[in-house]
């Protein structure tokens, strides 16, 4: 079966995340073989196959690596199948990874599972929001979290931080066309990039500053830090603005509590030393 190349050339505007991969960088060729298998892949960004980046990567590691094309879980045999058959590899035909669920027996893929929150055991940690690949958890600290079981991916991903084992897996039953199919895909991905676009502007926003909380957030902070480019000078206004704010900070902080006329004079100073800088 003869494969169209999907109108995803060249690779631009990626997350940050993905900018080690210079997708761009690759002869056409290698860049359609990629996005064809990228299309087929079933963007549920478990990181089963080993990428833990998502569905992207793994698909050029097959390209560009020679990596083993049936390591994709959720897809299972025909995703194993049609990407053999991108790569021309087929012959023989590869096992699909195995999963920990049942063949579907009309779709040929494991079985499809949702998360659900266990409402009545949730603690509002919120460990398990930055885990999640498309944003599908909604709460805040120390309030019952809720999964959005039409958004979930299956992906297994919120379960291991949640501190009180509160999250279950409860299988769904469906029969979509492929077309609807690729609908999804589709949808699944944009919410992923959008997701990693969200965590890279939250993490560059110096007025916002959190602990990094997850292994994305870690991976987005390395790309970033590696792709910028820094004077001595710039790195040196940098450092100087952060101790500026720190003081500026302190003063406000007592400032808050008792009024003294020096120190406002002081944290004047201080402000328009700062505003200088940046």
């Amino acid at each position: 079966m003869s494969q169209t190349v999907p109108n995803l050339l060249p690779f631009v505007e990626l997350p940050i995340l993905f900018k080690p991969l210079t997708l761009d960088q690759q002869p056409l060729d290698i860049q359609q073989k990629i996005a064809q298998i990228n299309e087929v892949l079933p963007q549920t960004q478990c990181g089963l196959c080993d990428h833990p980046d998502g569905c992207l990567p793994y698909a050029a590691a097959i390209v560009i690596n020679g990596e083993p094309h049936n390591k994709c879980v959720p897809g299972g045999q025909p995703v194993t199948d049609t990407i053999g058959q991108i790569v021309q590899k087929n012959n023989p035909p590869l096992i699909a990874a195995k999963s920990n669920w049942e063949t579907d027996a009309i779709t040929g893929r494991p079985q499809e599972m949702r998360a659900i929150i266990r409402e009545a055991d949730c603690i509002g940690c919120t460990k398990c929001i930055p885990a999640c690949p498309v944003d599908a958890i909604i709460g805040t600290g120390k309030h019952m979290h809720t999964i959005f079981t039409e958004l979930c991916t299956g992906c297994e991903l919120c379960i291991a931080p949640c501190p009180v084992d509160c999250i279950d897996l409860v299988p769904i039953s469906r029969q979509i066309s492929a077309d609807i199919r690729q609908i999804e895909q589709h949808d699944l991905q944009s919410r992923y990039y959008h997701h990693l676009n969200r965590v890279a502007d939250s993490l560059a926003d110096s007025r916002h500053t959190k602990p990094v909380v997850s292994m994305m957030e870690a991976k987005i902070n390395n790309v970033a830090a590696q792709s910028l480019d820094i004077s001595e000078a710039d790195a040196k206004s940098t450092i100087a603005a952060a101790k500026l704010r720190t003081k500026i900070k302190k003063l406000e902080k007592q400032l808050s509590v008792r009024p003294n006329a020096q120190k406002q004079s002081e944290l004047i100073a201080l402000q328009a030393e700062l505003a200088a800088l940046v």
